[in-house]
């Protein structure tokens, strides 16, 4: 599964950056070209280093019954990493780019309950969730804020990709399907001017990231201390990465 996962991400990432240097690298010539028609320079690249502050599990988001839809898990926090690329367009307050993260988030403080006629017991669960956001972005500069710090606001659309695997006691669940999202979001941050390439750069990011995963367990039963507890073996999930994300990084610009 995890081999299967980041080479989708490989694929995923290379799709969307090989036409993006293509259209940086002519944009320039194609500008120089039209008569009237000036782009500028004014790129930035932007690594960073990222935290989701919770995410939320629809245990069964395609049950018929609307109390089990209603059913959720709410997990802690995760980190990641990821990679801006940012283009000022028309003047100095407005660019437009792209943002790709990978964010992981691990959690094994959730308890399961089990029983039988007789007898009941509680189970850690653990959940592991992987996810990773593309999202084109707008970004307005507050003109005159400041001459080496600028605030600035934004919005956009995003295509939310991921997987999920639980585990309980020595079972783990394997993936059937998977399916992405899509979202609009909101930002705002701060970037300061270090110099006149580099600058650091702290921005927040909100939306309503989604994606679904279809997984099953190799066993529909759990043998806990020698008593057989019926499992379900079908997990159809969806996953809602829905807390701040945080992001710090250091800007490259030319």
């Amino acid at each position: 599964m995890y081999g299967g996962f980041f080479m989708n991400k490989f694929k995923l990432i290379s799709h969307v950056f090989i036409p993006l240097f293509f259209f940086l690298g002519f944009s320039d010539v194609f500008s120089q070209r039209i008569e009237g028609l000036s782009l500028g320079r004014g790129y930035s690249i932007i690594p960073t280093v990222n935290y989701v502050s919770s995410a939320v599990i629809q245990l069964n988001a395609f049950s018929e019954s609307a109390f089990e839809r209603a059913q959720t898990e709410e997990l802690s926090g995760g980190y990641g990493y990821g990679i801006t690329i940012r283009k000022k367009m028309f003047n100095e307050d407005l660019a437009f780019g792209i943002n790709v993260n990978y964010l992981y988030i691990y959690d094994n403080e959730i308890i399961q309950t089990f029983q039988d006629e007789n007898t009941r017991v509680r189970a850690r669960v653990t959940e592991e969730l992987w996810m990773v956001p593309v999202e084109f972005t707008g970004y307005f500069n507050i003109p005159n804020f400041s001459d080496d710090i600028e605030i600035f606001l934004g919005g956009g659309l995003g295509a939310y990709f991921g997987d999920r695997k639980r585990t309980i006691l020595n079972l783990e669940s394997k993936t059937v399907s998977k399916q992405p999202g899509y979202s609009f979001l909101v930002l705002s941050g701060m970037e300061f001017l270090i110099s006149k390439h580099f600058s650091g750069v702290f921005e927040i990011r909100f939306s309503q990231g989604e994606y679904t995963v279809k997984s099953e367990y190799p066993a529909s039963v759990i043998n806990s201390n020698g008593t057989i507890y019926q499992l379900d073996k079908n997990l159809n999930s969806k996953i809602y990465v829905d807390g701040l994300r945080l992001s710090l990084g250091v800007g490259y610009n030319f």
